[in-house]
């Protein structure tokens, strides 16, 4: 039997299954990946831009990387992977990415334990708008300001701010829980979410499935070095 025939016949016979995704599931849809030779942090330009620090500081630094980056995200598409997840039955997926591909696929539930782009919160109120509502500003390269006169900030977790605890608590929850983990496009480096394998029950299986290897390498039943959306097409289709 080989991997994918090994792959099939776990996911017919799980009856609670956790997709931890990262970015390499998303970069198939055209969204650039973090720490790639092509990635957002490749050319230093965008050092810090996720930093909340950075960004009390100087928010129009971000909003320069906004004004390009939000428009990627707004229209890229779900793509083979994403749809493969939301056809399996008794999945939940917890993903690390900022979009909203999973669920426009018809994942549910998914849990976003580093936030999303889809809301933006006032710093200085806390009052809430639809992040799509802001873009004409921010593509006139503008910072975003509320009614109150504070900057609005995307529900994205920056480095120095907490992970949403819903979610991650959540997350652990449904992992610990699980009887088979897939790890899908992440490399496992990203703390604390990479340590959410680690919450699985000692029995669940755990399939990791990224094009480089991970540090949890040694650790799974079964490592797939490929394609993301290839390996997800022949395992479903």
């Amino acid at each position: 039997m080989n991997s994918i025939e090994q792959l099939s016949e776990w996911i017919r016979s799980a009856t609670s299954i956790v997709a931890l995704t990262g970015a390499g599931i998303s970069t198939a849809s055209g969204i650039p990946d973090f720490r790639s030779a092509s990635g957002i942090y490749s050319n230093g330009t965008n050092d810090n831009v996720f930093d909340l620090r950075k960004f009390d500081r100087t928010p129009e630094f971000f909003y320069r990387f906004a004004r390009t980056f939000y428009p990627q995200v707004r229209d890229a598409e779900p793509n083979s992977a994403h749809r493969a997840l939301a056809a399996m039955k008794h999945v939940t997926v917890v993903t690390q990415n900022v979009d909203d591909y999973h669920q426009r696929a018809g994942s549910d539930p998914v849990y976003t334990v580093h936030g999303n782009f889809i809301f933006s919160t006032c710093r200085a109120c806390g009052s809430q708008i639809k992040t799509e509502e802001l873009f004409p500003i921010i593509g006139n390269g503008e910072v975003p300001h509320c009614s109150c006169g504070g900057v609005y900030k995307p529900n994205i977790t920056f480095f120095g701010e907490m992970l949403p605890e819903y979610d991650w608590m959540e997350a652990v929850k449904v992992m610990s829980q699980a009887d088979l983990v897939l790890v899908l496009g992440t490399s496992l480096v990203v703390q604390p979410a990479a340590g959410l394998p680690g919450y699985r029950p000692w029995n669940a299986r755990l399939v990791i499935i990224n094009r480089e290897p991970t540090p949890l390498d040694g650790e799974a039943q079964l490592v797939i070095h490929d394609d993301l959306c290839k390996v997800m097409e022949s395992v479903m289709y």
